[in-house]
């Protein structure tokens, strides 16, 4: 797993000054929260949606941040469906 991933979600989650404790509850799930911020699990896509909008922060945000540079998406309509359709 990219330990980038759960280190953004954890900084960034720090900068805005909310507790793992309260991101679990916008997300609805504390120990997902725990388990991502600790390099244990891979977030889901469905799961990274609802990180960045707890977040305030745009799936491109999050995406450069975890992986370093930003990557031109052929067709991000159907990307973001798709995304979405996993739900």
């Amino acid at each position: 797993m990219n330990n980038k991933k759960g280190s953004v979600i954890k900084e960034i989650r720090k900068i805005r000054g909310i507790s793992q404790q309260r991101l679990g509850v916008l997300i609805e799930s504390q120990s997902m929260v725990s388990r991502i911020e600790n390099n244990k699990t891979e977030p889901t896509d469905h799961t990274i949606l609802l990180l960045c909008d707890a977040l305030n922060i745009s799936f491109e945000e999050y995406f450069s941040a975890a992986f370093g540079k930003k990557k031109q998406l052929k067709n991000p309509d159907n990307c973001f469906k798709s995304i979405l359709s996993r739900q």
